[in-house]
């Protein structure tokens, strides 16, 4: 059974420690057959994890117990019949640009993750990477 977890919190560390976490986190990811997408901005975290529910759930708790993450929101976690972005991998944006291109489209201006709903921040993701 596949899940989705949609969830963000505010970013506690720099972009140094980002680049740093973000090569090993897709290893262990791809080998939980896990797949999706963080977007980080100056402020936030957003992401999107799919695969396994207990691989899922896992790293969720790993991921609050993480230092590098504050006041974590879980938006979504349902069933998925197939992975929405298999391609992805553990996929990752951050250009100012692009994600205020992306905030402007779903929201009309810049806001905070927590007013969207889980369909708004998953069309945001996609449309920071280029999907929309």
């Amino acid at each position: 059974m596949l899940n989705r977890l949609v969830y963000f919190s505010e970013r506690a560390c720099d972009d140094a420690a980002i680049g740093g976490f973000m090569g090993e986190a897709a290893r262990r990811n791809r080998s939980r057959n896990i797949t999706g997408l963080l977007m980080t901005d100056e402020r936030s975290f957003i992401q999107i994890l799919e695969g396994p529910r207990g691989a899922v759930s896992s790293l969720f708790q790993e991921i609050s117990r993480d230092p590098r993450h504050h006041g974590i929101v879980l938006v979504e976690m349902t069933e998925i019949a197939a992975p929405s972005y298999p391609l992805w991998g553990m996929a990752h944006v951050s250009d100012p640009e692009r994600i205020d291109d992306a905030w402007r489209r779903v929201m009309r201006h810049r806001s905070e993750p927590w007013p969207l709903t889980a369909f708004q921040l998953r069309g945001l993701l996609k449309i920071a990477m280029g999907g929309a």
